[in-house]
């Protein structure tokens, strides 16, 4: 089956946009930010809308059919409305629903994990998908963090072993990655976006960092998602203590680091912090600012003008970018 690009390298990234140019002020490319979209070779079918709006298709009747009153709303300022245009090949993919991560964990049984690894890497070759934004890992802090059900612990070793084994599974089969997340110390809810997670070096080595350093170690996932929060007063996207010195240089990590989704709608007003910059990510290592738009684009220019950002490091940036995509297409 001929596979579609993934949906990640159709955003083509804010790093890799300046490299190409040289710095000059061109328009940023199309890019769409769901991960269930479905595209043809004849024309881009938009599933569930994009943060940026480049793609001129529509939301089928058949999605908006399924949503509350509130969702339907919530698709709708995300730019999905009306029919699909007329002569688009319209999709349906059905997903095994595998065990949610706390239920895997509490199997302690990595081959079974690994088994799942399988399922979820031989329909992503199914369906064309190179990189799948999972497995998650973050430590479970407090029972009041909205995600814990997606992630598999409370203990570091539990949480890498686990990760790992379910990239083992998904990267055994040609043109798959995993994207293992949110890198790092993203445990709480209120505010997720701009809290500040105040952590001290032993705890961010004995427990947060730990899992990850495990899971690179032991795979070598394909991706690395930042998380939204900062630490210790800096964005972890922001960090090049944890993008370069730790993650690559000590853990080894081979692949491409991208941010979490970072939109207006994301964020709260009411912070003290703000959300993380394309031009800070870059500078730090950060190879994908996800999902990308025009301002984003042009915080990376205005970064390399200013100096906060060598042209040198976005094109390092951009060729582990160009890299992976290779890797992950001519497997």
């Amino acid at each position: 089956m001929k596979k579609s690009n993934c949906f990640c390298y159709r955003i083509l990234p804010i790093a890799l946009c300046a490299a190409m140019l040289g710095g000059c002020g061109a328009s940023a490319a199309p890019s769409s930010a769901m991960e269930s979209a479905v595209f043809t070779d004849s024309a881009p079918l938009k599933v569930m809308g994009s943060f940026y709006q480049m793609y001129d298709s529509s939301m089928p009747d058949l999605i908006t059919e399924m949503l509350s009153g509130p969702m339907k709303l919530v698709m709708s300022l995300m730019g999905g409305s009306g029919k699909p245009k007329a002569g688009c090949e319209i999709k349906t993919q059905y997903c095994t629903a595998i065990p949610i991560g706390t239920a895997l964990a509490q199997s302690f049984d990595l081959a079974f994990v690994e088994q799942c690894g399988d399922i979820v890497g031989e329909e992503m070759e199914r369906f064309g998908v190179q990189l799948w934004l999972a497995p998650a890992l973050n430590i479970h802090r407090s029972i009041r963090c909205g995600r814990n059900f997606e992630y598999y612990s409370e203990d570091p070793l539990v949480s890498g072993k686990m990760a790992a084994a379910m990239t083992r599974g998904v990267q055994a089969h040609k043109g798959c990655g995993t994207t293992i997340k949110h890198y790092a110390a993203n445990n709480k809810e209120y505010n997720r976006t701009r809290n500040n997670s105040m952590v001290s070096e032993r705890a961010m080595r004995e427990i947060y960092l730990k899992g990850f350093g495990i899971c690179v170690r032991e795979s070598q996932p394909k991706a690395v998602m930042t998380s939204y929060n900062l630490l210790n007063g800096t964005h972890t996207a922001e960090s090049r203590g944890l993008v370069m010195d730790i993650l690559r240089a000590e853990f080894g990590y081979q692949g491409i680091v991208m941010t979490d989704w970072v939109t207006p709608m994301t964020g709260d007003a009411r912070s003290a912090h703000r959300d993380s910059q394309a031009q800070y990510v870059a500078a730090a290592g950060g190879d994908l600012f996800m999902p990308g738009n025009k301002g984003d684009y042009d915080n990376l220019l205005q970064g390399i003008d200013s100096g906060a950002v060598t042209l040198e490091q976005v094109k390092i940036n951009a060729s582990r970018v160009v890299k992976m995509a290779r890797a992950l297409t001519q497997e």
